[in-house]
């Protein structure tokens, strides 16, 4: 028995440098139209700036994690890569935090925790970046 796979390709703005956006419910719609019941669900950002991260989308945790990468991997903080382009932080912060995640896919639905939303994360903003979602199953 074959592996099917559907692909999908959505545009998402972002609003500024630094943004999370959930786009779990692009990832639904995909599942939904793939008409796959069970296997995995694979989300990725094809961009050297931006991330994918499963975690809850609540006001306060989403300024929390902006916070975090400011802190963390700091713009402007003398980065080598800044000397051509003042995105440093970003490039380092997608590489961290990487730019796909794979999630499993049962029953129909993706198999998450109660608050886990499926986030694009933004550090070198405002862009329309593509988030491409893969559908594997039976």
């Amino acid at each position: 028995m074959g592996c099917r796979v559907f692909t999908k390709e959505y545009s998402v703005e972002t609003r500024s440098r630094f943004d999370v956006i959930r786009v779990t419910h692009l990832i639904e719609d995909a599942v939904r139209e793939s008409k796959i019941a069970d296997g995995f669900v694979l989300v990725f950002a094809p961009h050297a700036t931006a991330a994918i991260a499963v975690n809850e989308y609540e006001p306060r945790i989403v300024e929390d994690y902006v916070s975090w990468i400011k802190k963390v991997i700091p713009p402007g903080a003398g980065w080598r890569h800044d000397e051509i382009d003042d995105n440093a932080h970003a490039h380092i912060a997608s590489l961290v935090i990487g730019q796909s995640k794979v999630l499993p896919l049962s029953g129909g639905r993706i198999v998450r925790g109660v608050w886990q939303e499926i986030l694009l994360l933004e550090f070198d903003g405002p862009r329309r970046r593509s988030l491409v979602v893969q559908v594997y199953g039976p």
